[in-house]
């Protein structure tokens, strides 16, 4: 037999609020995903310029030599 889901049944309260609980959670999920791309992203580019920086400062003392 199938309860019936009405004002006064448990399941019709909590079918909202674990929706938007689902909904939230969904959301949630995917901008904390969205963050972590981002923070690789920027370590990425956080390494490349420290490598550039590197490379520079070689090169510049190796200008300084030859004067």
């Amino acid at each position: 037999m199938i309860a019936p889901v009405g004002p006064a049944s448990p399941k019709s309260k909590a079918a909202p609020v674990n929706g938007a609980h689902s909904a939230q959670a969904a959301a949630f999920d995917i901008a904390l995903d969205e963050r972590a791309e981002l923070e690789r992203e920027r370590a990425a580019l956080e390494a490349l310029t420290m490598a550039q920086l590197k490379d520079e400062d070689a090169i510049m003392k190796k200008w300084i030599e030859m004067i």
